[in-house]
């Protein structure tokens, strides 16, 4: 009787610390990252296993795009990537990876948001 109870509590607690590491796996931070500057706006969502996608938008219609830069962990330099969206209605530009720092910036103007480490 004794050696069955202790059967149940040990798969009770073993299932319970199973669901804690899956948790665990998933970023701690928010699924969904948002960064701005004056003419463009965009937003990272957390697709899971350190992936990301990155969606862009132009809040001027003036000519020039909304446009991601990445740059690499323990980099100094941005480069260009994903397409650009030069509409307001907001359009997935590109996928990200975690531990990358991502800056949404305005194509043509040279001004970009503050950086975001993806988590």
């Amino acid at each position: 009787m004794m050696r069955g109870l202790w059967s149940r509590r040990v798969g009770v607690v073993g299932t319970g610390a199973a669901m804690l590491l899956g948790f665990a796996a998933v970023p701690a931070q928010a699924a969904t990252i948002t960064r701005s500057t004056t003419g463009a706006a965009g937003r990272a969502v957390y697709l899971g296993d350190a992936n990301w996608e990155l969606f862009a938008r132009d809040t001027l219609s003036d000519g020039h795009c909304a446009r991601w830069q990445v740059r690499a962990p323990g980099g100094s330099s941005w480069s260009w990537q994903g397409d650009s969206v030069c509409t307001s209605t907001e359009k997935s530009a590109t996928f990200g990876v975690s531990d990358y720092s991502y800056r949404i910036c305005r194509t043509g103007i040279g001004n970009c948001s503050s950086a975001a480490t993806l988590p």
